[in-house]
């Protein structure tokens, strides 16, 4: 990934474009999220 823009992330490789931090492509808030919802999955799932 590749920081096209302030916020927008790009990949030449998979032409994907994703919006992510400004100076990282990781937040602290996404990271929380990403946490949350995989604990859902796992609850879900048993």
């Amino acid at each position: 990934m590749k920081r096209a823009v302030v916020g927008i992330w790009s990949c030449k490789r998979c032409k994907r474009t994703v919006a992510g931090g400004a100076w990282v492509y990781s937040t602290t808030a996404a990271a929380s999220v990403r946490s949350a919802v995989r604990r859902l999955r796992e609850t879900k799932e048993q």
